[in-house]
């Protein structure tokens, strides 16, 4: 429901002309390096850092060479910040991935130079709730019993839009929080869309019967959608909240 990128809204109205050394942290395929074309030095040098490797190295050195800079894609867990140089980043970024690493703050903070900045965008702690909800009952309809709390939703509140001032504060000089309101709204004529989102996220999700029951998933898959058809069918939509926000985090 809200039409605006939220990469856009991230790097509104910040100069980076100057930052000549960027990290991101978690980079994916570098959906967010992307908007950085035309914004940074000429000379820019942008470092990718993942845990999976799969299809990411060759996207995302793709999306550097496309915007016009340099860089590489190094494959790893985001602990390898721990052996990098202070002061080595004017820019670092981790787009929907902190939570994963929270305990990494502090080094964050260390490997920005003074005038640097941390980037960082994430869910509220509430996001997916319609959904999220329903885990519990289904994983007890195919036979396995569920956890106390899902590993979706202790996932969201270890780094969420409603914690993560008071986490980054202590490390930065400066925190500046951007609210970024957003619902997914699915008509019932169109619920195949809304369960083929969910499907592509179904590792995140799921992690409960991913991890530890495998041989289920596609048990779980099936009970998943049947139900969010059904709620579909009484409701006529399907509405999901996906309320996010931004930080930016300065050293001086």
């Amino acid at each position: 429901m809200n039409t605006l990128d939220i990469r856009e809204v991230a790097l509104d109205g910040l100069d980076l002309r100057s930052v000549r050394r960027v990290l991101d942290l978690g980079c994916g395929y570098g959906f967010f390096t992307e908007k950085l074309m035309a914004r940074l030095h000429p000379d820019a040098y942008i470092e990718g850092l993942d845990v999976i490797d799969r299809n990411n190295k060759e996207a995302f050195e793709d999306t550097i060479e496309a915007i016009g800079y340099n860089g590489r894609f190094m494959q790893g867990s985001a602990d390898l910040i721990k052996d990098m140089k202070d002061c080595s980043y004017d820019l670092v970024i981790a787009s929907y991935s902190l939570y994963f690493f929270v305990h990494l703050i502090p080094d964050i903070a260390r490997v920005l130079n003074p005038d640097g900045i941390f980037l960082t965008v994430t869910h509220s702690k509430y996001s997916l709730q319609e959904i999220t909800r329903f885990i519990p009952s289904c994983m007890e309809m195919i036979g396995l019993a569920p956890p106390d709390e899902v590993m979706i939703v202790k996932l969201l509140s270890a780094f969420s839009s409603e914690d993560g001032y008071a986490m980054l504060a202590p490390f930065f000089s400066r925190v500046v929080q951007i609210e970024y309101k957003n619902d997914l709204l699915f008509p019932f004529d169109q619920v195949d869309d809304c369960i083929n989102y969910l499907d592509k996220k179904k590792h995140l999700i799921f992690k409960d019967v991913t991890e530890k029951h495998p041989h289920r998933i596609e048990d779980m898959l099936s009970c998943f959608n049947r139900i969010v058809f059904e709620h579909a069918s009484v409701n006529g939509k399907v509405i999901i909240t996906k309320d996010d926000a931004i930080f930016r985090c300065f050293k001086s």
